[in-house]
């Protein structure tokens, strides 16, 4: 199966995404190809590949913001555009998964919206899908074929201790549903780790994050997230963490998006660094940008072995 397969991986992308793209690339020892995108005069997209994919295994690397809609609607494009140019198969590489939060029915009539972003894709040609960090890495069973989620720790991790390695440092989820990200990062940091209990003050009502166990006193926080919106949670909790005695706050977020006015509650929450990846680009001149596209190579170059028996070697 594998004998008809072309040597090399062929990585296309599409606009801030081939930032992450041409380190993959490199990375793998493979062609990158930034794909031409633009829209047509009614709204609609269009995406055309230049390149040669017949017999090969492309990736379709792209993110999903902003315009989320538009950016999914590019990716399903550039997956069925390099499927119909013969590809071997197509990975399906959304850096920042739209639409992922919507992860069930909240309420009675919506839908599962990552379910059927993830059957789309499919429809469209994928064979595989990679992505990093996605809200509920369960959320991507409903993909039919296999995935790779990204563990952005290990990139997090090599730039806290290259900036920090000489603090004392507290990894804090902002909540309990981020615990399982604070405890991946505080073990690469040999670091203790928390999350924050969130509480109604009864007398004035104002809603205040606490550390649940441990003491902050003279300690420098990390807290980390997958996702910064809006940016209230993220300041509301820096807040917290002052107050609790932290030396300082420094934030390790995966997908830094920057909704509205989120720059102007982190610049006056006290947060004294935004470590980010570049999946998609921040808003913030003060966001310190991350390159992730490395790490994805040993995951996809496994999966591709995996399902199609084929690899692709590093340069050497």
């Amino acid at each position: 199966m594998a004998s008809s397969v072309l040597p090399g991986f062929l990585v296309a992308c599409i606009g801030y995404a081939c930032g992450f793209a041409r380190s993959l690339a490199a990375a793998l020892g493979s062609e990158l190809v930034e794909v031409y995108a633009k829209n047509f005069p009614d709204g609609e997209s269009y995406v055309r590949v230049e390149a040669e994919a017949k017999g090969r295994v492309t990736l379709a690397v792209f993110t999903g913001y902003p315009e989320p809609s538009r950016r999914l609607v590019e990716g399903l494009l550039l997956v069925e555009a390099l499927k119909g140019l013969g590809s071997y198969g197509v990975v399906a590489f959304p850096l920042y998964l739209p639409y992922s939060r919507q992860d069930r029915r909240f309420l009675r009539g919506e839908p599962v919206s990552v379910r059927a972003v993830l059957v789309s894709l499919a429809a469209a040609g994928a064979d595989m899908l990679a992505t990093v960090d996605v809200h509920k890495p369960e959320s991507l069973n409903w993909f039919p074929g296999p995935t790779l989620n990204l563990d952005p720790a290990p990139v997090f991790s090599d730039a806290l201790v290259r900036e920090l390695g000489g603090e004392r440092l507290h990894v804090i989820a902002p909540d309990r549903g981020a615990l399982g990200r604070a405890r991946r990062l505080a073990e690469l940091l040999d670091a203790a780790h928390d999350y924050l209990e969130k509480r109604r003050d009864r007398v004035t009502g104002e809603v205040v994050f606490k550390p649940k166990t441990l003491d902050l006193k003279s300690a420098t926080i990390v807290v980390v997230d997958d996702i910064l919106s809006t940016g209230g949670t993220l300041a509301k909790a820096v807040n917290s963490l002052v107050r609790h005695g932290a030396q300082r706050v420094v934030a390790a977020i995966t997908h830094c998006l920057m909704v509205g006015d989120a720059v102007k509650k982190l610049e006056e929450s006290g947060l004294d660094k935004l470590y980010c990846l570049n999946t998609v680009k921040p808003s913030w001149h003060r966001a310190v940008v991350l390159d992730a596209g490395a790490l994805a190579a040993a995951g996809v170059r496994e999966m591709a072995a995996t399902l199609y028996g084929y690899e692709s070697e590093a340069p050497r």
